[in-house]
């Protein structure tokens, strides 16, 4: 029997990436969704992954806290090679009334359901910056 919260027909990873930056501003359930149950998340690279579907929504609330609110924004094309995808983005959280920008690149991976089952964003803290309009 198929697991009954599958698609009937499942998301090409361009879709999961946009659903993915959709979800990210406010819908926990809606991004969390998009994971399979053991899932690895390593944001960023080379900080401790968090694997299974509480740890990654222990990472989202986390993450959330940091800002009042933070939206991702695509930069570019979603570079798909069989089942795993890369793309440009920005996180743009705001904090105290001011937007800062943050410059990443994802790189995931996906099972057959379409789901993602590896996520390593590549940034650095270091080189967030005030938005200045752009």
């Amino acid at each position: 029997m198929a697991d009954s919260t599958e698609p009937a027909t499942p998301l090409t990873p361009a879709e999961v990436v946009d659903c993915y930056i959709a979800a990210f501003a406010d819908d926990r359930e809606g991004w969390l969704g998009l994971f399979a149950v053991d899932a690895v998340v390593e944001d960023p690279v080379g900080s401790p992954p968090h694997q299974g579907t509480e740890a990654i929504g222990a990472f989202w609330d986390a993450s959330q806290a940091m800002a009042d609110s933070i939206r991702l924004v695509r930069t570019g094309p979603v570079r798909v090679a069989g089942q795993e995808a890369a793309f440009p983005m920005q996180a743009r959280p705001l904090i105290g009334g001011t937007e800062f920008v943050v410059d990443i690149i994802d790189v995931m991976a996906f099972d057959t359901a379409g789901r993602i089952t590896s996520l390593r964003a590549f940034w650095d803290p270091t080189t967030m910056r005030a938005a200045d309009g752009d």
